[in-house]
């Protein structure tokens, strides 16, 4: 090896061994940090989009979601994601503890990166009783920068708080309403 790439190489080696070893420290210690998950974004959003409602029926209500006052949990998911499909029966319990503790939040799911039908399937198979709609015009996305399927965004008043990326589950949530009052 010229002695060219063999500093890189080096390099390459012993940052693995640190930041494994990082690893393996905080999880023998039973630490589990589910911050560095939510990632603080802090942007006013301006939407007028089209979007389909899913309902298991009709799936063909329009609305334009274009307010997003008030504190609103958006979840984006795809039909093809097992993440979004495991996270479903947790975002239904928390929609029911919305209902049951009559919290002032919305929980809205968006699927993105599909084809309606197979949104419309999704929905059939798995029945999120949330409110689930589905991009017509694929543009979603872009106006939150997802970069991937699930991620939740916390928005409130139509500015972008945070988003937390991967699977969502009820302590999450609960802790993303808390760090919203912080707003």
């Amino acid at each position: 090896m010229t002695s060219l790439f063999k500093f890189p190489f080096l390099l390459f080696i012993v940052f693995s061994f640190s930041v494994s070893s990082a690893e393996h420290d905080s999880s023998s210690k039973g630490l589990v940090n589910l911050d560095k998950r939510f990632i603080p974004i802090n942007k006013e959003i301006i939407l007028s989009q089209e979007m389909t409602i899913i309902d298991g029926d009709k799936n063909s209500e329009i609305i334009i979601l274009d307010n997003l006052d008030g504190l609103n949990i958006v979840n984006f998911w795809a039909s093809w994601c097992n993440p979004c499909i495991e996270e479903i029966s947790e975002l239904n319990k928390f929609q029911e503890n919305i209902y049951s503790k009559n919290l002032n939040v919305s929980l809205i799911g968006i699927n993105i990166f599909d084809k309606k039908k197979d949104a419309i399937s999704f929905y059939v198979k798995y029945k999120p009783f949330f409110k689930t709609i589905f991009d017509n015009k694929n543009t979603i996305s872009v106006k939150f920068s997802v970069m991937g399927v699930p991620e939740t965004y916390f928005v409130k008043d139509n500015k972008i708080l945070f988003k937390y990326m991967g699977k969502i589950n009820q302590e999450i949530l609960e802790r993303g309403i808390d760090e919203s009052s912080k707003y």
